[in-house]
């Protein structure tokens, strides 16, 4: 997601594929499809980054929810966190979040 010269950051734009690979990482394409099927924002995208990593106090300290949009990935992101908790602990490996 790099800006051109001149163009605007619009956190309210619905976020792109792009987007949440940029913001999330290199995750797979069925997770950044469930992800878009919220329809989130930048905001909401990023929002939801923030809380899953465990800085939702950030967006605390601003006196703002997360959005249902936020929410929704959210618990897309932690639903496959506990996947792969449930898979190593399975298979004898360590996960730690």
């Amino acid at each position: 997601m790099k800006l051109k010269h001149n163009e605007p950051f619009e956190p309210n734009r619905r976020a792109t594929s792009e987007d949440v690979r940029h913001i999330l990482g290199d995750i797979d394409d069925t997770l950044v499809v469930e992800i878009l099927a919220s329809q989130p924002s930048l905001r909401d995208l990023n929002d939801a980054a923030l809380w899953w990593r465990g800085d939702g106090d950030l967006i605390a300290r601003e006196h703002r929810e997360l959005s249902a949009s936020a929410l929704a990935v959210v618990e897309t992101l932690s639903r496959v966190d506990e996947g792969l908790a449930d898979d190593a602990e399975g298979s004898g490996e360590r996960h730690e979040t």
